[in-house]
């Protein structure tokens, strides 16, 4: 993904202190200043109650759903699985929320789901953490997503 992986962005740049389990990097156009992080196997309706609050992520069921700047933008991504607690990630935090992941795959998706954004499959099915930070960059949206076992789940 040229936004937020480019050859002076790497892996190592965006996660200094430790690697994620696995990480996606990926470009995705987003319309109505919105996209979902999505659990496959889940209730797409679960969109439809995660709509973002302002400049907060907002959960529900199977679905996180992230606010963007602009209305309509393409933008960049990097979603990435931790064994635990990652550290924070840089620029301006969105909020957190939890998901319920069922069958272990988590996909980006914008409001028409005429694009599938990056999937990633995790290592068990159950509920999940995420937080979600912005950067922009030369006029690019840039979201860095993770997401972590729940305690206790």
């Amino acid at each position: 993904m040229a936004a937020m992986k480019s050859p002076n962005r790497s892996s190592e740049d965006l996660f200094p202190d430790r690697q994620p389990w696995d990480v996606a990097f990926d470009e995705l156009t987003v319309s109505y200043s919105q996209f979902w992080v999505l659990a496959e196997g889940g209730d797409r309706g679960d969109v439809e109650s995660a709509v973002p609050e302002g400049d907060a992520v907002s959960g529900h069921g199977t679905a996180a759903g992230v606010p963007t700047q602009a209305s309509r933008v393409r933008i960049g991504v990097a979603l990435s699985v931790w064994d635990e607690a990652p550290p924070d990630g840089a620029r301006v935090y969105l909020g957190s929320c939890r998901i319920d992941v069922p069958e272990r795959e988590l996909t980006l998706v914008n409001v028409e789901g005429r694009e599938p954004g990056p999937s990633l499959v995790l290592p068990d099915s159950g509920i999940y953490e995420v937080k979600v930070w912005r950067r922009s960059a030369d006029e690019t949206e840039q979201y860095d997503i993770r997401v972590w076992p729940s305690p206790g789940r």
